[in-house]
């Protein structure tokens, strides 16, 4: 285990719920029935060791627990008009208890909207967003799949480890930098998730047109969704700095146990006039992150952290949104069925109030806001960012 998994497992004990990541799938309503799902979990969790570990506060290496049963990792729900009631709800079950793997599965089958959703969540301390990723479709999908491309470091401009420390806040950002204008500060606890889905060509198109990365025009869109929103509550916007997590996980460790991603501060401009500049602004922040060497220096640096201090550190740091941004690399099948579309749906950290994350398959982009229902109207805002999308694509 390192520092940061360590530091997860303290998190995890010291809440009132485990801390957790999750990912939701979508397929289309009749791909497959709970009987062949168990099936398939019980033939290759065995296989895949971060789905029979655990980690233990206080420990330095992954503990074995009892074999994973698909019986109790593994359920399903009939939610004909509910589905979102249905996947929240899915987000508060309890996990299964030691000495059983903290994992679990959830399939709703909803014909109204003629969707089959799987609930996929694990322990953070365990793995991260793209380890989970990798290891649901190891777990689910009918043939071997590339997933997430793995990290690979630049080979110039390193910095001393003592860079990326040097951006982080040493004590509790003010809610003024954090938290939407119009909005509370302080969870509720009542948790919900919203999407909007683009085409996959759209975002690219996008991207290709001003000559920024895809993920540029994510970050872009969301700060134009939470300019709009703020406007909209308040008639006026404020700058909001949030977290985004870097992978670092390398060729090889797709699904191996345990954390590699580094939190970055990012500087969403809501302020900015237009979204050519809010555009601009984004992808000089994340080519100063690629070329500057923090990604390297900071997991350097996270790695001697004590683990004690770094759970503490998490805690009183007060970010209030994240932001994601994951492509599976392809669209899979599970039993002959094509994927819809996915995204990430947990939101459990301290003080967390939303959370954005960008999923891409071969076809579609899935933009998931999962959300504390004191995040005022945040419903409305995988909406704003599609129309954000729209305006950056000239339209």
């Amino acid at each position: 285990m390192n520092a940061l998994d360590r530091a997860f497992a303290f998190l995890s004990d010291r809440g009132s719920e485990p801390f957790m990541v999750g990912h939701v799938l979508d397929f289309p309503a009749g791909s497959f029935t709970l009987d062949a799902l168990r099936a398939r979990v019980a033939e290759r969790a065995p296989r895949l060791e971060p789905l029979h570990v655990a980690a233990v506060p206080g420990a330095r290496s992954w503990t074995r627990t009892a074999p994973p049963r698909a019986g109790l990792h593994v359920s399903a729900e009939r939610v004909d008009g509910r589905l979102a009631e249905a996947t929240d709800a899915a987000q508060r079950r309890p996990l299964p208890a030691r000495p059983a793997p903290r994992w679990d599965l959830r399939l709703l089958t909803c014909r109204t909207e003629k969707v089959q959703r799987v609930c996929f969540r694990v322990e953070h301390a365990i793995t991260d967003g793209v380890g989970a990723a990798h290891l649901l479709a190891a777990l689910l999908a009918d043939e071997p799949c590339e997933g997430p491309h793995p990290y690979r470091p630049p080979v110039r401009r390193r910095r001393g480890s003592a860079s990326w420390a040097a951006t982080w806040p040493l004590g509790k950002l003010p809610d003024r930098e954090t938290v939407p204008a119009g909005s509370g500060a302080t969870r509720s606890g009542q948790v919900t998730v919203a999407y909007a889905d683009v085409p996959e060509a759209e975002l690219r198109a996008v991207a290709s047109r001003w000559g920024v990365t895809v993920n540029d025009v994510h970050l872009a869109a969301v700060a134009g969704a939470l300019a709009a929103l703020q406007n909209q509550r308040t008639g006026r916007a404020r700058d909001l700095r949030v977290v985004m997590p870097m992978s670092v996980r390398p060729r090889g460790a797709s699904l191996a146990p345990g954390n590699a991603a580094l939190p970055a501060i990012v500087r969403l401009p809501c302020t900015a006039a237009t979204p050519r500049r809010r555009l601009e602004d984004l992808a000089g922040q994340t080519l100063a992150h690629k070329e500057s060497g923090l990604r390297e220096s900071g997991w350097r640096t996270l790695l001697r952290v004590p683990p004690r201090l770094l759970c503490r550190a998490t805690e009183r740091a007060g970010f209030r949104l994240a932001v994601s941004h994951i492509n599976l690399n392809g669209a899979y099948r599970v039993f002959d069925a094509p994927l819809v579309g996915g995204g990430v749906f947990a939101l459990n950290s301290p003080g967390m109030l939303g959370y954005f994350s960008l999923v891409r398959t071969t076809e579609t982009a899935r933009l998931t806001v999962v959300h504390d229902r004191s995040l005022v109207a945040a419903a409305d805002l995988p909406k704003l960012w599609v129309e954000a999308v729209a305006e950056l694509a000239g339209r």
